[in-house]
């Protein structure tokens, strides 16, 4: 967007550039793609508790993309160190993770335990998915994934697992799912 005026504090852009943007149908993927939420939008995101999204952290969903300082001023606490993530990877994660019930945990009230509480994180480089779990992410049946499988280019290899019964790197699996159009990024924390 072009700059107007020299005001780094507050730069003016060009009006129309910002009214072409508000109107293009792919704003919220575009945001998705480039702006990192804090901790607490990413909670409102996926329409949880901030308490729940920590457990996503814990267990090890979403990963922090990077850190901002934020100075709350001295009355309110001073400057914290805050972690951000990915907006899209904070969108999918009721995509890639269909076991959990995210209407039950939307519905958790404030003083109830949180539902992801007694999961246990996966170990780092083991979360992994079957054939069927693959099919359940995609909302298709396990002969529809197989057949991607020969068919789509750049499908994930087996991480672990049998020749029978392979698994597959859950976020390996996304991006290629993603790639080809087989999952969206839910727009809203009401699609899971």
């Amino acid at each position: 967007m072009v700059r107007l005026g020299g005001d780094v504090e507050f730069p003016e852009v060009h009006p129309e550039q910002v009214a072409a943007l508000a109107r293009r149908r792919d704003l919220p993927a575009l945001l998705d793609r480039h702006v990192p939420l804090g901790p607490d939008q990413s909670a409102v995101r996926l329409g949880v508790r901030r308490t729940d999204f920590a457990h996503v952290v814990r267990l090890g969903w979403v990963a922090e993309v990077s850190r901002v300082w934020v100075d709350w001023g001295k009355a309110n606490g001073g400057t914290v160190e805050v972690p951000l993530y990915s907006a899209r990877e904070v969108a999918l994660l009721p995509v890639v993770r269909p076991g959990v019930d995210w209407a039950a945990l939307r519905r958790t009230v404030p003083g109830r335990r949180s539902l992801l509480a007694a999961l246990t994180p996966a170990a780092p480089g083991q979360d992994v998915v079957s054939l069927d779990d693959v099919a359940r992410i995609a909302g298709v049946k396990r002969a529809a994934v197989t057949s991607w499988r020969r068919t789509l280019p750049g499908a994930p290899p087996p991480a672990a697992g049998s020749r029978t019964r392979p698994l597959f790197d859950r976020s390996a699996v996304a991006a290629w799912l993603l790639t080809h159009g087989k999952i969206t990024v839910p727009t809203t924390a009401l699609e899971s």
